[in-house]
């Protein structure tokens, strides 16, 4: 396996599994907690963030790795310039998302389960909106990573 094929796959797989988690967050968790009764949310983001907190960014971090890896690796023109925006929308979504949504999950994380922070139907709606824009932008990420490959 040669690096850019390395480097192309590092940021495929574990990227396109980033985007995914993103996705079925948005088309299921937040669907959900929009509707749900504020003591019922409580205790399903904080169960939900339980699993998918470490698991994302671990994810999200080695697919741009690799977004960069290959970005710098002797891709040429078209590939290299859909690398480097890839990349840069990736890292746009992890640090907003340890500016913006981190914050609001620590706030759930740090109660016992059940019990609800000051503010939390704000932080539900919030939560809700960042969410949408930030999947819009792992998804753009994710094309341009995967036209990048191809390319």
């Amino acid at each position: 396996m040669t690096s850019s094929q390395l480097s192309a796959w590092l940021m495929l797989v574990p990227g396109g599994l980033w985007t995914g988690g993103i996705l079925i967050f948005a088309v299921e968790r937040t669907n959900l907690w929009r509707r749900m009764p504020l003591e019922q949310y409580v205790v399903d983001v904080r169960r939900s963030l339980r699993r998918a907190d470490p698991m994302l960014p671990i994810f999200g971090a080695i697919g741009g790795a690799g977004t960069l890896w290959f970005a710098l690796d002797g891709s040429a023109g078209g590939a290299r310039t859909l690398a480097w925006i890839g990349a840069a929308l990736i890292v746009l979504v992890m640090i907003s998302s340890i500016v913006i949504a981190e914050p609001i999950n620590t706030r759930f994380r740090r109660l016992p389960e059940g019990t609800a922070p000051e503010r939390a139907e704000r932080y539900r709606t919030i939560w809700r909106r960042f969410h949408f824009v930030r999947t819009v932008l792992a998804l753009a990420a994710f094309a341009c990573v995967s036209a990048a490959a191809v390319a």
